[in-house]
Formats: structure tokens, C-alpha cells, sequence
């Protein structure tokens, strides 16, 4: 049941995303009113999104007067868009008279990898904390659960075609790994608790493994036998800075590979107390995908 304090409208930034999308239809079926932002109100995602009740306004964050007039008449704000917006997400929620905002960030800004995305993590978590808003930020590890997720869905699909797998480094670093149906219920809490306004909550799965590890269940989730090829670091920076052109359209970057070899590892126990956060095991998630999980040839690309 639908508690009072739920906005009755929110302007999902971000809507039409992996995560966004379940956001949309979770918080319709709580009965709460979606309206979502996005640059292709013509798209599969929107369609499906209108057909489960939810509002589709064309715009973005980079033309700002869009914002402005999809946050007329809502009660909210949850951006599931890059956290580097957040300054032209206060800045809407001023102009139009939204007092809440919830804003999806990153555990990146954790990562002692020197790189210009960890400044706008930072950059942009300053600018929500430091506004006069009843804010709530997110802060999720790296989200997985479903075939458009950047992780787990293209590993699957790469393992299946070919059996095999290359890591960059040693594939020792621990991960934790968060099931987006996790994270959604982690934010609608948010919403429905007015105890979480002005606080952070990291978003982790239940334990930490290492990235071979992570592959090995995932090798045997999908019954393939596990054929891990590990690359020198070195040579992987090599290439990406020989090929940067490539390295960018797919993913890899100096500082992506040198975060593969990062720990990321995280408390969620204030999740766990004010959002009841209790994150599915990763085997249980990735047996769910393996039953629904198509396959698709893509390459395989890992993001921190």
C-alpha cells in the first residue's frame, strides 16, 4: 500500500536507463505518477514505458528549460543521469519549486585512480549536499541484473559465444556487485522514509569477491568451463594508449584498466538500517539472468 508521504508525481532524469526504466515501472505499480525525461521520446524504452501509465517528456539536461517545464506539477526528482548534472538538477528544482531531490551517484568517488569522471563524482555530490534541498544521494557499486546492464549481461554473452575470457591484471582486486532490482527498491525507500533526507547511502551487494571469482560463478551459473586469460596490465595500457580512438568506443580507458586492479569493497549497514537494504546473493541474481538472458554477440567491455 501507497503510503502518504509518497510524492504523488516524480520526474525520473535518467528514465529511459537500465536503471531508470525499472524505477519508472516499480513506482506505477506503487501508483505513484512517472513522468520521465529523455531525448528519444520516439524509443523502444518509451513506448513501454507509456504503455504501463507513465509521462514521456523529450528533453535532457543540457538544455535546461526542457528540465524546467518536465518538473512542473512534481512533487520529486530521482536522476538515475551521471551525477556530473546535479548543479543543473538544484538548480531546476530552485526555479520550479521541487524541495526533493534523489540523486543516483557513484561508488567511484572512492577510487584513488586519478581521472577527470572521479572529480564530477566529487564535483557533483558537493553541489546537491551543499544546496538547501531535501536531498538524498545513492551511491550505488557496480549495478547488474538484466541485458542492457554494462557488466555481467556481456560477460554472459561473450562466455557463451566463445568460452573464454580476458582480464587485464591480475584478477585479484574485490569487487561487490549490486542487483539493480536492489538498488530500485533502495531508492523508492528513499522516497517513502523522510528520515533519509540529507544523507548518503553506499549500495553494495552482500559479499566481496575477486574479479576472477566473480567470472568463475558466472562460467559455471552459464555451465561453461572456466578459461580465464590473464593479460599484463601493462600491456593492456599500452594498447589503450596506442589505440585510443578504439579503446574509447568500447570502453577502455588508462584508468579503467588501472581501476580493474582496484579493491571495491563497501559497507551498505546504513542501507541496511534506514533503507531495509538487503542485497540478493550474486549467485541467486545471475541464475535469474541466465534463465532470461539472450544471446548476443557484443564485445565484451569491463566497467567499473
Amino acid at each position: 500500500m501507497i503510503l502518504n508521504y509518497f510524492p504523488k508525481r516524480v520526474l525520473i532524469v535518467g528514465g529511459t536507463g537500465f536503471t531508470g526504466e525499472r524505477l519508472a515501472l516499480r513506482l506505477r505499480r506503487l501508483g505513484v505518477g512517472v513522468r520521465v525525461l529523455t531525448r528519444r521520446p520516439d524509443s523502444e524504452v518509451a513506448a513501454r514505458l507509456k504503455s504501463h501509465g507513465c509521462e514521456v517528456a523529450k528533453g535532457d539536461c543540457a538544455r535546461r528549460w526542457t528540465l524546467w517545464e518536465a518538473a512542473e506539477d512534481c512533487q520529486a526528482i530521482v536522476s538515475c543521469a551521471h551525477i556530473r548534472y546535479a548543479e543543473v538538477l538544484v538548480q531546476a528544482c530552485m526555479r520550479v519549486g521541487v524541495q526533493r531531490l534523489v540523486c543516483v551517484s557513484s561508488t567511484r568517488r572512492y577510487s584513488h585512480v586519478a581521472c577527470p569522471t572521479v572529480g564530477e563524482v566529487l564535483a557533483g555530490e558537493a553541489a546537491v549536499v551543499e544546496s538547501e534541498l531535501e536531498w538524498t544521494i545513492i551511491r550505488p557499486t557496480m549495478i547488474f541484473g538484466g541485458e542492457r546492464d554494462r557488466n555481467i549481461s556481456r560477460i554472459m554473452r561473450w562466455i557463451r559465444r566463445r568460452q573464454w575470457i580476458p582480464v587485464f591484471g591480475s584478477g585479484a582486486a574485490e569487487i561487490q556487485p549490486v542487483f539493480v532490482e536492489d538498488v530500485v527498491s533502495a531508492i523508492v525507500e528513499s522516497l517513502r522514509r523522510p528520515e533519509t533526507i540529507g544523507r548518503d547511502y553506499t549500495l553494495s551487494g552482500p559479499t566481496a569477491m575477486s574479479y576472477d571469482d566473480l567470472l568463475e560463478r558466472v562460467f559455471r551459473a552459464c555451465d561453461r568451463e572456466v578459461r580465464i586469460v590473464h593479460v599484463p596490465l601493462a600491456l593492456g595500457l599500452v594498447g589503450a594508449r596506442l589505440l585510443k580512438r578504439v579503446a574509447r568506443r568500447y570502453g577502455f580507458s588508462e584508468a579503467a584498466m588501472l581501476r580493474l586492479d582496484e579493491d571495491k569493497k563497501f559497507d551498505h549497514a546504513e542501507a541496511r538500517r534506514d533503507l531495509s537494504f538487503d542485497p540478493t546473493p550474486f549467485d541467486d541474481a545471475v541464475g535469474m539472468m541466465v534463465a532470461r538472458t539472450s544471446e548476443v554477440d557484443v564485445l565484451y567491455v569491463p566497467v567499473s
